[in-house]
């Protein structure tokens, strides 16, 4: 078996039959290996090109976060690697699996003493930099060793819900592989765990969950992505269930529940005026299950986590509310929180809604908008997609990229949905589209600002090459709409009037502009019609207009600071 061989069943073991990629020399050789070993397999690898190495993983990293499991990209040495470290540290920090394979130059380049073309200082520096926003690294330069790196690596990027670097030598695609056997994948578990500390966290735990029944009567519920990005979702979605909690989401864990469970109050965005925030303000222990501690979830209220206790959950590691930290898996947690809890869910009593969260702000964003929305701008656009949407009987799933569009979004209650919402890098939502719709077989609606369109919406003209018909809704307001709320009298901010759907047309796609809700209508009719091709909506809004959530999100955050 030769080492190219031995990725792809290595790949395919791990359910990835997709591999992203844009060609360059130093990993031309591993490209045509696999290519030609596509015929020796029952399901082929499939070779994804895209036009821009960012755009390559933003894609690879939306069928790991469809998936939750590990996808791959495969990229040059140096310049293709570093050129997609920002999409990858996005990855790094919103906790997607990927497995990325950079080139590295051969044996015999490294011997011959001289400066590599895409080398930057020594021959490692890729390497070093990757370093920081991967979990783990190696390099297949032995055939004596290539298989147990690899599991290993794998193992971890899984393990950890991370990106991982595999490096991969110019001259080893076709390098023999010594030992056929792949080794068994060993569990997340260790096997000297301590079994003293162990018991300690279990009896902490008891002790902690002794009281809760009688000395908390109104908890709450705050669930991050880490809940199933390390599979701990269904015991939280049974606790909040079971025990009558109410339970949130982060703008990032938008998706984790099913937004039809009773338990289920919609998502808080971090915004200064969040309709569902007095469910948080009346508890009295806040759980937050999987959240990453970002300014973006709690900066515009530092009281949510100063003025009550509060209870961290993550995959293996609970800070108590008193400071203490226990080492114990996210489940048994909240197996003994659902049993402490049991009491007061048999008696069934009803969880009153807080006193200062009128009706209107439990109604769902969608269903305030349409009674209070009288202007033309982006979350009056997204109501009514939503209400358009309510209608089909397909499920589309949303694929938002950062800015107003995000914040738009909570307009929309889609049951499923991929954004980036911490790190926020902007280009993700045209590229990772084109990942989604190839790991589902759905057909995604991409909403997406007309800056972040610039940065990676020409990746659209892949689209009928592999047989992709994303609908593309681009919010035209002629300005970085994010960067609008914070600095208005910034010139910079403001964007010249570039023609989007005469783009579309030229990548074939069917391409439509509009100026209010009754063309909209129209368009978004005949794309869902239109099944062949890509369609891309370019919807005309006031220059320099964005929507009200980000409003209140800019006067959170501007008050706080």
């Amino acid at each position: 078996m030769i080492l190219a061989d031995l990725l792809q069943r290595q790949l395919s073991d791990n359910g990835i039959y997709d591999l992203y990629t844009i060609p360059g020399d130093f990993i031309l050789p591993w490209l045509g290996a696999l290519e030609s070993g596509q015929r020796q397999q029952a399901k082929p690898l499939r070779l994804i090109q895209l036009s821009h190495e960012p755009s390559a993983v933003y894609a690879a990293d939306a069928a790991a976060r469809w998936r939750n499991a590990p996808s791959a990209v495969m990229l040059t040495y140096g310049a293709g690697a570093l050129n997609a470290v920002n999409a990858i540290a996005q990855a790094y920090m919103e906790f997607v699996p990927l497995l990325v394979f950079a080139g590295y130059p051969s044996q015999q380049e490294v011997a011959s003493g001289l400066l590599l073309h895409h080398q930057v200082s020594d021959l490692d520096a890729q390497r070093r930099i990757l370093t920081e926003v991967t979990c783990g690294q190696c390099r297949l330069d032995d055939p004596a060793t290539a298989v147990q790196q690899l599991t290993e690596v794998i193992q971890r990027a899984i393990a950890e819900s991370r990106p991982v670097l595999i490096e991969l030598p110019r001259d080893m695609a076709n390098a023999q592989v010594l030992c056929l056997s792949l080794p068994e994948m060993q569990s997340g578990a260790s096997d000297d765990v301590n079994e003293t500390a162990l018991r300690d966290a279990q009896r902490q735990l008891e002790q902690f969950c002794l009281d809760l029944p009688t000395k908390v009567t109104t908890p709450c519920l705050l669930i991050g992505v880490k809940a199933k990005r390390f599979g701990f979702d269904h015991a939280v979605a049974e606790l909040a269930q079971r025990c009558g909690i109410p339970a949130l989401t982060t703008l990032l864990g938008r998706g984790v529940l099913d937004i039809s469970a009773a338990s289920y109050k919609g998502v808080y965005s971090g915004a200064k005026d969040d309709p569902v925030l007095p469910w948080l303000l009346q508890s009295d222990l806040l759980i937050c299950a999987g959240v990453i501690r970002s300014d973006s979830n709690f900066a515009a209220h530092p009281s949510l986590l100063a003025g009550r206790p509060v209870l961290w959950v993550d995959e293996q590691r609970t800070q108590l509310p008193d400071g203490h930290v226990i080492k114990l898996p996210a489940v048994e947690v909240f197996a003994a929180l659902q049993h402490a809890f049991t009491t007061r869910a048999e008696a069934k009593p009803q969880v009153q809604m807080p006193a200062d969260c009128d009706e209107n702000a439990s109604r769902s964003a969608s269903e305030q908008n349409a009674q209070t929305d009288k202007g033309w701008r982006s979350d009056t656009l997204v109501n009514r997609l939503h209400q358009l949407l309510s209608q089909q009987t397909h499920t589309y799933p949303f694929v938002v990229d950062i800015g107003d569009c995000l914040f738009a979004a909570l307009s929309a209650n889609p049951s499923k949905l991929l954004a980036p919402a911490f790190y926020a890098s902007m280009g993700f939502a045209v590229p990772a589209a084109l990942g989604l719709q190839l790991s589902s077989g759905l057909r995604p609606i991409v909403l997406v600002g007309d800056g972040a369109f610039q940065m990676t919406g020409l990746e659209l003209g892949h689209c009928q090459r592999y047989g992709l018909n994303p609908i593309v809704i681009v919010l035209n307001n002629q300005s970085w709409g994010m960067i609008k709320a914070f600095a208005p009298a910034l010139a910079a901010a403001g964007l010249a009037g570039w023609q989007y759907a005469a783009l579309g047309r030229a990548m074939g796609c069917g391409a439509s502009q509009i100026w209010n809700l009754h063309q909209f209508d129209g368009a978004l009719a005949d794309a869902l019609a239109d099944t062949r091709r890509p369609r891309l909506i370019e919807v005309m809004l006031p220059q320099h207009s964005y929507s009200e959530t980000l409003a209140s999100f800019q006067r959170g955050l501007c008050n706080s600071a």
